[in-house]
């Protein structure tokens, strides 16, 4: 129905624009009158959290430098990878004659992890196969549906102002957390509360900060100030110096000096501090439950062991890289094959290298894995960058292998 809307001219570029209904990402998290009635949106959100900020860059950082692999199904159930492939090289070497593929990659992740949604443009060759990839700006892409039920897409190139027209198979749409398949959510945007409770934190963080820290403080008298023309003056005069002192005791070391028998005492209650402190813990910690990111790896986790660590770096694999990658590949293959294509071809980010551990640890899986003849030598060189060697393709159990004859009459 799409080819024969475009080929009879039912679909058009030049078709009356919609305007976008889906402006989440530009509004605020909350409304006004919540308890944090400041605009915030997710940009705002990663430039205050260091926490969403560090997320948000593990996740692109860490799935952009691993290799983004086009696998070959085979009629045995086993699948081969296949460099020589077009893509591989869009994928993992440079998407266009500007721009590296990790760059590429890198840019679509972050617009994912913040905004919910990335775009990239697709031009094709002569031949109709995919030639290169171009980043498209977050913030300069409509989306709309036609009534054929296909998507068009509208971009204002925010460097030149130009205006174009993409449709489907002119695009690369990462989403994430879509209501109905149209236009993704953020996950900010998702835990909006959370969020917003650890940007006003922040903000009252900031605030102490630019006070010193001075606690809110009343000043008491044992007498009676005078009720005089005189006695207003004074007052007045010593409330507006004490004010202006502690305002200043922030910047400035100098003793506050208190006359006529006042005594300062503070409003706050004892360990107001640390209660904030611990509150505003658990908000980032909020924060990085959102993108699945184990506590420790942004640096919130307490008395970390080794064996700790390991099983978050195993959970920071299982939980937030894995989603994140399968979320990636199935759009790629979507945008970058052809249905025939998908039945052949899997395109697949390589996780094997979040499992590598120490030297010793690799050496171990390694012997078991080529002793119960799951690889081969050379397939393990490879993996340590190594070259192959004569003979290293050979399956082989080294036990049975350099069992002498006479071991093997014996058995």
């Amino acid at each position: 129905m799409g080819f024969l809307a475009r080929l009879f001219g039912m679909e058009r570029r030049e078709a009356g624009f919609v305007p976008d209904p889906y402006l989440a990402p530009f509004l605020p998290l909350l409304p006004p009158g919540s308890f944090n009635a400041r605009a915030v949106t997710p940009e705002h959100a990663v430039s205050v959290l260091a926490v969403a900020a560090r997320c948000t860059s593990l996740i692109s950082e860490g799935l952009a430098s691993l290799p983004c692999t086009i696998y070959r199904r085979l009629s045995d159930g086993g699948r081969e990878a296949i460099e020589t492939h077009p893509l591989h090289r869009l994928l993992n070497d440079a998407a266009n004659d500007a721009m590296s593929a990790f760059e590429l990659r890198e840019l679509l992740l972050r617009d994912l992890t913040t905004f919910g949604n990335a775009y990239a443009r697709i031009v094709h060759d002569g031949r109709g196969a995919v030639a290169e990839l171009h980043y498209l700006v977050y913030g300069g892409v409509g989306v709309e549906r036609l009534s054929t039920g296909r998507l068009r897409y509208r971009y204002s190139d925010p460097l030149t102002g130009r205006n174009s027209v993409f449709l489907p198979e002119e695009i690369v749409h990462l989403r994430c957390f879509s209501k109905d398949g149209l236009i993704g959510i953020s996950p900010l945007m998702r835990s909006a509360g959370a969020v917003s409770l650890a940007m006003a934190q922040a903000d009252l963080a900031e605030t102490q900060a630019n006070r010193g820290f001075v606690p809110d403080m009343s000043f008491e008298t044992e007498g009676t100030w005078p009720v005089t023309e005189q006695g207003e003056t004074a007052f007045r005069r010593l409330k507006e110096d004490l004010t202006a002192r502690l305002r200043g005791m922030g910047r400035d070391g100098r003793p506050l000096l208190l006359e006529g028998g006042l005594k300062a005492k503070p409003l706050a209650a004892p360990g107001r501090e640390q209660q904030f402190f611990e509150a505003r813990v658990l908000s980032l910690e909020d924060v990085a439950r959102i993108y699945g990111v184990p506590l420790s790896v942004v640096g919130l986790g307490k008395n970390a062991s080794y064996g700790s660590l390991t099983e978050e770096s195993r959970a920071l694999r299982q939980n937030c890289f894995a989603p994140w990658s399968r979320r990636v590949e199935a759009q790629l293959q979507l945008a970058l094959l052809s249905a025939e294509g998908r039945r052949e071809y899997t395109i697949e980010h390589d996780l094997s290298g979040l499992e590598r551990g120490d030297m010793l640890a690799r050496l171990q899986a390694y012997e078991i894995g080529i002793r119960s003849e799951i690889w081969n030598p050379n397939e393990v060189r490879i993996w340590e960058g190594m070259g192959r060697r004569e003979g290293g393709d050979t399956f082989r159990n080294p036990a049975v292998s350099h069992a002498s004859p006479q071991d093997s009459a014996l058995e």
